[in-house]
């Protein structure tokens, strides 16, 4: 009773960082060492609709349960399986390409020393030493850098067939945990009522389908986003007839998720290249394809991740860049993220409200 009276007599927004801080420590705690239980109670959660309507049919509750995590296994490993399958293909088929990227590299090697050569000739004399030099350094350290990118991919590959082993546990711990989850649903969900506060079942009920609906919506719009960029620029990358643009434009996308770096970290650079090379076409080609990515992506982003995830677009603009401001490009997906799930427990009656 005096643990309950000291609670309530906080106010309310101390009661919810308090909440906050002491669930975001656990999770912290506790991900280490139990992050396939996590998971598999994230997967049982997705899992309960299509379980529950077969369990109401003629199925036993745990027979329904292992037939939707067997399905959804294969489903995701029959998934990665195509997608590494259609990867190796277009990198053996990129591979056939190096003897030809090794020729514009010597070509491109050649044009730097015909430009150093101009600079230095055309450089006050007292800066021409300098200017060779600095050329010098520049060129050592970009050898390096290849060597170095060269190092981390092996270490890499090291690694990870040193943690295969650990990561198949992982992965088996992970499904048959969902299985065991996913059948014991109603009976968690009931003692996890017991163990909370009076009060509290009601209120978590509210917030929980508040939560799902909002973080749905945010899962769709950054899921739009993804396809809208991938899409155009398979279409692009085929258009300018370049080999492998669907290998191409998977990684574009990947780095296209940073907002700060975007597509223009890959494709500047590379029109910038084969302008060097001597393809004017395929860099205005690239120039092309980045101007209607940004203006695609300009105009999407505000809308999708406002009107999705249920933030308007000011709201959703402000939490870009304060996330951008605190903890750089990951700040940008991880702070409105955070926005949209506290946003949706303030909607579900989660939080305790003043008087309350």
């Amino acid at each position: 009773m005096s643990w309950s009276f000291h609670w309530r007599a906080l106010p309310a927004p101390v009661r919810a960082a308090l909440l906050a801080a002491l669930t975001v420590l656990g999770f912290a705690l506790l991900f280490p060492f139990l992050s396939p239980f996590f998971a598999a109670l994230l997967l049982a959660a997705c899992l309960e609709r299509p379980v529950a309507f077969l369990s109401r049919r003629t199925f036993p509750r745990w027979l329904a349960a292992a037939l939707c995590t067997a399905l959804l296994t294969l489903l995701l490993l029959g998934t990665a399986a195509l997608l590494l399958w259609r990867g190796w293909a277009e990198l053996t088929a990129l591979a056939g390409h190096l003897p030809a990227l090794a020729a514009g590299l010597a070509r491109l090697d050649r044009w730097a020393e015909v430009l150093l050569l101009r600079l230095v000739t055309a450089a006050p004399i007292p800066l021409q030493e300098p200017i060779r030099l600095a050329f010098e350094q520049l060129k050592l350290q970009a050898v390096d850098l290849g060597g170095q990118a060269s190092a981390a991919l092996v270490a890499w590959l090291v690694e990870l067939c040193t943690d295969l082993p650990r990561l198949l546990l992982a992965l088996g711990t992970t499904i048959l945990a969902t299985a065991l989850t996913s059948a014991q649903w109603p009976a968690l969900r009931r003692c996890a009522g017991r163990l909370l506060p009076a009060g509290w079942n009601k209120r978590l009920a509210l917030a929980g389908r508040a939560l799902r609906t909002a973080l749905s919506g945010w899962l769709r719009a950054q899921g739009l986003l993804l396809a809208a960029t991938f899409t155009l620029l398979t279409v692009g990358l085929s258009l300018l007839g370049l080999d492998a643009p669907l290998l191409a434009a998977a990684l574009i996308s990947l780095v296209d998720l940073l907002p700060i770096l975007g597509a223009g970290a890959v494709l500047l650079p590379w029109s910038a290249g084969a302008f060097l090379w001597g393809k004017p076409a395929l860099a205005l080609g690239l120039l092309a394809l980045y101007a209607l990515l940004a203006a695609v992506r300009g105009v999407l982003e505000p809308r999708l991740v406002g009107k999705s995830a249920g933030l308007p677009p000011l709201a959703a603009l402000a939490a870009m860049y304060a996330g951008f401001s605190a903890f750089g490009p990951a700040g940008m997906l991880l702070v409105p993220m955070g926005a949209v799930m506290v946003k949706a427990l303030w909607d579900g009656g989660f939080f305790p409200r003043a008087g309350t």
